[in-house]
């Protein structure tokens, strides 16, 4: 099977889409692809969709898919089956696609790369990041708040002689404000900058200047020989179920 999928701007087009397909292939398979009526219980599982079916056949080489809009998250996504198309296949096919989903429905966006993934609120976009040997940093913006994930390894040699909150002292990102140890979810952890309300944090906030909320948590995955840090600047004050949310979601696989 394939799956290609991309954002749409602007009004979406079933038929222009098709069309796209087609020059994405060699010239043997242009003019080739035709719509196909969708089965009924493809159309009940893909009822949240915009859905149209298509189908192609040139020589030995045939597919069967459907080209899905999702009008929530404006994304496209073609998917196709190649070859036979038997009864007992389309069943099959019919079960790939009642799994598919290309967003989450709880308001958070999955994030994953080499082995580490996260699930953020959805505002939060994807600001720049940085694979370096032994650390990966993703910033991610919202305007008022950003949130920062990062990783490093191998925590059995960073650690080597020293305790996590020495680790953490020697980091520039994480050296504001008061910090403590504690133990939380079976991991030694470190969280500090947490600091209450006030005028000036208000005046500072109001006039958009430098965050006035500091807050992180840095803690060891013994098991995975891995160090993770969450870090969340914000202008206005913070929420506690946020925070614990996103540590709780960010892992290292």
């Amino acid at each position: 099977m394939e799956v290609k999928w991309g954002s749409v701007k602007g009004a979406f087009s079933h038929k222009t889409y098709l069309k796209r397909l087609t020059t994405l292939h060699t010239r043997q398979l242009r003019g080739k692809i035709k719509e196909w009526e969708l089965p009924p219980d493809w159309k009940r599982t893909l009822a949240s969709y915009k859905a149209s079916g298509f189908t192609w056949q040139t020589g030995d080489e045939s597919a069967t898919g459907v080209i899905l809009y999702c009008p929530v998250c404006r994304n496209a996504t073609l998917i196709q089956f190649f070859k036979h198309t038997s009864a007992d296949l389309m069943k099959v096919y019919h079960a790939v696609l009642a799994s598919y989903h290309d967003h989450h429905s709880n308001g958070r966006v999955l994030w994953a790369v080499f082995d580490i993934r996260s699930a953020l609120p959805e505002r939060f976009k994807l600001l720049r990041y940085r694979f370096d040997a032994g650390r990966f940093v993703l910033e991610f913006d919202a305007g008022d708040q950003k949130i920062t994930l990062n990783r490093w390894a191998p925590a059995s040699i960073l650690l080597n002689d020293k305790t996590l909150a020495d680790f953490v002292e020697k980091i520039p990102e994480f050296a504001e404000g008061d910090a403590y140890m504690l133990t939380t979810g079976g991991c030694h952890a470190v969280i500090g900058g947490v600091s209450p309300e006030t005028i000036w944090k208000r005046w500072m906030r109001r006039f958009k200047f430098k965050s006035a909320y500091l807050w992180f948590r840095v803690w060891h995955l013994e098991e995975k020989n891995r160090i993770l840090g969450v870090r969340v600047e914000s202008k206005r004050p913070l929420d506690s179920l946020m925070l614990k949310q996103i540590c709780n979601d960010y892992e290292s696989l």
